[in-house]
């Protein structure tokens, strides 16, 4: 049927249904539905395909309404006795429009001075399944998805407390979408959140496809390498999280959620270090910062003692590395360049196809290019293993931006060994360390507990101490309720 010439009858005050009319051409997934109240009154139910539950609008929204017939829906009191969710009277076109958009079934009738909206959603929505890319070994096996009401549930569902509380608004001059900071009231420090929430708010923008637009449009430092927030799908971290009196933002239409604030430590840590004895715990912190140690200074090093300072290395073993690379027609530097440019394809190729081809192609590119680079003289046989050892360490970090971060920092790390030798290393880590502590998160420290120095933050950094010893809160939260276990007298 037709949008034109829909509607007769004297149009309610504030509501132009002409202006409805026009905005609703072509389309045609908003259905309408029109009934007859008191068997003469033309009435319009409008709804959008796919987005609401058929048979719940049947009964109990369309033939209650119809039931009711004209004199009592004339009555605001008996509207709101409806049986069907968050019914809401909008008294002009734009809201009508604005509420249609969101998903709500909206009643029209010529005669009444308003309109009627009600949720009656159904959205089509995947299960409640542990994230790909953040594995966990004694933890929940669940992750976020993506519809934020399920994930509002979530939260509710761990942290059981009124407390809990979430500052939404509205994102997206063309999309609408919903943003939700989520935190817990007494715990978190609210001008930390105030200032976030006023930071969000002045995003103007077209649509957000996905919450790293969030990210980098409140950044403090959008020209760093190194992420200011860190990105999750796990409920359990953002829970642990908001529990040490952090933020979580969340976006609709995304899985992933953002934590703030973070330290550079941050990156490193993982449930599952909390989740075992606090030895297991610190070797797995150990294991990670060793990992980051070797991913950024292997292949530099390896080009500072073959061009510069080969008289480091051991008699019984500078021969063989000589006879290596006697067979090389390129300078070191190329060498590594072309092993390394070569890993990250076969890494994104793995990332881009489906798994079980991307797995067949990373174990055939990893073993068959590499030795018949060998073999073909272009690479030396100690480098395959040096950029391989790389590679395996830069897997290592739970973040997946804090793991990109240091393989784009391997190659600044790779050229200043080629022209400075160890001292090009040298200066490239000192850089990093002076950029990292000039360096903020939401106004709070990045290189805590470091610089500005914090004693007690060190209990839970490199060595994970047991839980009893970790009594107080991170102090990059900046929280006023310092204990954990307090509850402000609350019994």
């Amino acid at each position: 049927m037709s949008w034109k010439n829909l509607f007769t009858g004297k149009t309610p005050p504030g509501i132009d249904l002409k202006y409805i009319n026009e905005q609703l051409q072509d389309c045609p997934d908003i259905k309408q539905k029109k009934v007859y109240l008191d068997n003469k009154q033309e009435a319009f139910f409008f709804y959008i395909a796919g987005l609401t539950d058929a048979d719940l609008l049947q009964r109990d929204f369309i033939n209650p309404v119809v039931a009711m017939g004209l004199n009592q829906l004339s009555s605001e009191t008996s509207i709101h006795n409806l049986p069907c969710n968050e019914v809401t009277l909008l008294y002009d076109s734009k809201a009508v429009l604005d509420d249609l958009m969101r998903g709500n079934t909206v009643f029209v009738c010529t005669a009444l001075p308003f309109a009627v909206s009600c949720s009656i959603s159904s959205i089509e929505k995947r299960s409640i399944d542990e994230p790909e890319t953040e594995k966990n070994i004694r933890g929940p096996h669940e992750g976020f998805v993506e519809p934020m009401d399920t994930n509002l549930a979530i939260l509710r569902r761990k942290i059981k407390n009124n407390r809990l509380k979430f500052k939404t608004l509205t994102l997206g001059v063309q999309t609408n979408q919903k943003v939700a900071i989520a935190y817990i009231e007494g715990v978190a420090n609210i001008e930390i959140v105030n200032s976030l929430f006023e930071k969000i708010s002045k995003i103007e923008i077209d649509g957000l496809s996905a919450i790293g637009y969030v990210e980098q449009l409140i950044t403090s430092h959008p020209y760093s390498l190194f992420p200011q927030y860190l990105a999750t799908e796990r409920p359990d971290k953002a829970m642990a999280a908001l529990l040490e009196g952090r933020m979580v933002i969340l976006q609709e239409g995304t899985p992933v959620v953002l934590i703030a604030p973070v330290s550079f430590v941050s990156f490193f840590q993982a449930l599952d270090d909390y989740s075992t004895s606090w030895i297991h715990g610190s070797f797995l912190r150990i294991v990670r910062i060793t990992a980051v140690s070797l991913a950024v200074i292997l292949p530099s090093l390896y080009i500072a003692i073959t061009s510069f300072h080969y008289y480091v290395v051991p008699l019984n073993l500078l021969i063989p590395l000589a006879e290596s690379r006697a067979k090389v027609p390129f300078p070191p530097i190329i060498e590594v360049l072309i092993l390394e440019a070569i890993v990250e394809m076969i890494r994104e190729a793995a990332v881009r196809l489906p798994t079980y081809i991307g797995t067949a192609i990373s174990v055939f590119a990893s073993l068959v290019i590499g030795q018949a680079a060998v073999e073909a003289g272009i690479v030396s046989n100690l480098l395959i293993i040096i950029v391989g050892a790389s590679a395996v360490a830069s897997y290592v970090i739970p973040s997946f931006d804090m793991a990109m971060a240091i393989r784009i920092l391997r190659f600044f790390f790779t050229l200043a060994s080629s022209i400075f030798g160890i001292i090009g290393i040298v200066i490239c880590f000192g850089l990093t360390l002076v950029h990292l502590v000039s360096m903020e998160s939401i106004g709070q420290p990045y290189f805590l507990p470091v610089a500005p120095l914090s004693i007690n933050g060190f209990k839970d950094t490199i060595l994970r101490l047991p839980i009893k010893a970790m009594g107080k809160r991170p102090s990059i939260t900046k929280t006023k309720n310092m204990s954990r276990g307090n509850n402000n007298g609350r019994k």
